[in-house]
């Protein structure tokens, strides 16, 4: 069902009514930023408490983040409880953990992957209390490689796209640009003059949307 669900709402909802049975009620399916850096921006899609997000974002707690630094060391499911956690390396931890579980999250489970660009990703689900059993563990790291594949269709599709294919004479100019030459010294290397090289250069970023 997943695979054919092309609406970000529909798949929040068929996400949600599938692990509600497990006592999760919260999701989010995001890429990884680097430590320091929010981790709001990154989210594909989520229904994820909004407070808890602000607040977390705010306080840079992702650097900290026992569940974070986790991903980045596995690619095998684990529960929230099992992320190992250094005190000295990550001396909001504890914090973070217990703040998150003041928010209804007391309780987690994440999928790590990688996306297509080799870059770290993780489903994460939570709720107040969970029950799973080892099957329906097994079952919910294959439902979070889908459900990565259809936040990640759905991202793509609202992105701009090319009006248009660039012309040679396009691609020259960008070409020359990116070396960086100047209008006028693409104009010499073109035979043509700086207004038209600015022309090519206004069509293309119509174009391209840039």
């Amino acid at each position: 069902e997943l695979e054919r669900l092309e609406q970000e709402s529909a798949v929040r909802d068929k996400l949600l009514g599938f692990l509600s049975q497990f006592g999760f009620e919260y999701f989010t399916i995001t890429r990884l930023p680097q430590p320091g850096e929010r981790l709001g921006p990154s989210m594909l899609l989520k229904a994820w408490p909004d407070a808890w997000l602000s607040h977390y974002d705010q306080r840079r707690y992702y650097r900290d983040d026992p569940v974070g630094r986790q991903c980045f060391g596995t690619l095998e499911p684990f529960l929230w409880s099992h992320a190992p956690c250094d005190p000295e390396l990550q001396p909001n931890a504890r914090r973070i953990m217990g703040e998150a579980g003041e928010h209804g999250m007391r309780e987690g489970f994440c999928v790590p992957m990688h996306d297509a660009h080799g870059l770290q990703a993780v489903v994460s689900m939570a709720g107040e209390r969970i029950e799973m059993t080892a099957s329906a563990e097994r079952a919910l790291h294959l439902l979070g490689l889908y459900a990565f594949g259809a936040a990640d269709r759905i991202v793509q599709a609202r992105q701009p796209r090319p009006l248009n294919r660039l012309s040679p004479r396009e691609r020259d100019v960008l070409s020359w640009l990116a070396r960086g030459r100047t209008a006028a010294a693409v104009g010499d290397e073109l035979d043509i003059s700086e207004t038209t090289v600015l022309t090519h250069l206004q069509r293309a970023r119509h174009k391209l949307g840039a």
